[in-house]
């Protein structure tokens, strides 16, 4: 495994006590401004080798899933990748704004579900309508080295959990009575759910190390600040049409520079915010999908293929690879790809399909 360099950047005036001499040798202590203090001096991106992460002067790293400075100690620990129901009777879901990440992928009968990935859940009480395993979101799990939030499982992903790659957490089973409960205003399967405390007691049960694998690679790379896309083409609106019934779209705003989430006609809405579901980054990874049984899907994600990356309104084209036990991007000339911190919506498309991605 490719073990990533560390690259400092200095802050925009020194941390810790500045000396300047004045008079007849006498000192005084020179504190930076808190703003500086907290922003560090950006140096260009193309003078930074692409395997380097960055470090702040002040010994703060960027979050491995959202890019935002955060204590090293915050990447130690595993995320959580829940399942999440996405169909109309599941609407509005819960807590799911949180997440740092988010995937959409195809599953049987035409329709997608989507896994929510988070660094922080602290301080949420419900999270989901929660659904069952589908065999390339485990892989999802494995590649972020995540614990894996599920009711149930396909055939398939039984046998992608069996491999033992990543710690499953199965409502299905005893620690579901840690981990979910029922809402009664919904009618099951649309009423599952969890929550930071169920979360919590569900990792506590199994008892499993919270800490990544020692061999663990990050997938992201970011760059130290948000930044225009080189040579990007205008991404004002993504489509992802699955099929003639699954047409779900992005609306970039310029004002906060985020892509706004839209489906079934309206917008994505976490009911626990009463706020619309929105991301700097959005990426579109073409792969082969298949059913091997003829109702059940197969997503290649564990191959390479290639894509596109949007962000603050325009879009690259790029290739992604799974290596060294997770998934990473690259740009068109072979560099690693940096995209820009914040949330980020990830979607595996049919690279058969390929006329179902548009931007406008």
């Amino acid at each position: 495994m490719k073990k990533r360099k560390l690259i400092a950047l200095t802050m925009g005036m020194v941390i810790g006590l500045s000396l300047v001499m004045t008079g007849c040798g006498s000192t005084e202590e020179i504190i930076p401004e808190p703003e500086t203090r907290m922003n560090p001096t950006i140096i260009k991106m193309s003078d930074v080798d692409e395997e380097m992460q960055m470090v702040r002067a002040d010994g703060k790293v960027q979050n491995n899933l959202n890019g935002d400075w955060v204590d090293p100690e915050v990447n130690e620990r595993k995320p959580v990748a829940i399942m999440i129901n996405n169909i109309g009777e599941a609407m509005p879901q819960s807590g799911i704004g949180n997440a740092d990440l988010i995937y959409e992928m195809i599953v049987e009968g035409g329709i997608t579900r989507l896994e929510a990935v988070f660094t922080d859940y602290s301080g949420l009480t419900k999270i989901g309508p929660v659904r069952s395993a589908r065999q390339y979101y485990v892989r999802n799990a494995e590649f972020l080295d995540a614990f894996y939030v599920h009711c149930g499982c396909s055939e398939y992903a039984e046998n992608e959990l069996a491999q033992g790659k990543v710690t499953d957490l199965d409502a299905m089973n005893a620690v579901g009575n840690y981990m979910t409960y029922r809402d009664s205003s919904r009618v099951a399967p649309h009423n599952l759910y969890t929550s930071e405390e169920g979360l919590n007691d569900a990792i506590d049960y199994v008892g499993e190390s919270t800490s990544h694998r020692a061999d663990f690679s990050p997938m992201f790379m970011f760059n130290a600040q948000v930044q225009d896309l080189t040579n990007g083409k205008a991404a004002n609106k993504i489509t992802t049409a699955y099929n003639g019934s699954r047409i779900p779209w992005f609306e970039y705003n310029s004002e906060d520079q985020k892509y706004y989430r839209f489906q079934y006609g309206d917008k994505q809405i976490d009911d626990q915010t009463g706020e619309q579901l929105r991301f700097q980054n959005v990426l579109v990874l073409f792969a082969t999908t298949y059913s091997p049984n003829g109702y059940l899907m197969e997503v290649e994600n564990y191959k390479e293929g290639d894509g596109y990356y949007a962000s603050n309104g325009s879009y690259i084209p790029i290739r992604w690879k799974c290596e060294d036990g997770t998934v990473h991007y690259y740009t068109e000339d072979g560099k690693r790809l940096r995209m820009n911190p914040g949330k980020t919506w990830i979607t595996y498309f049919d690279e058969a399909n390929r006329e179902g991605v548009t931007f406008e």
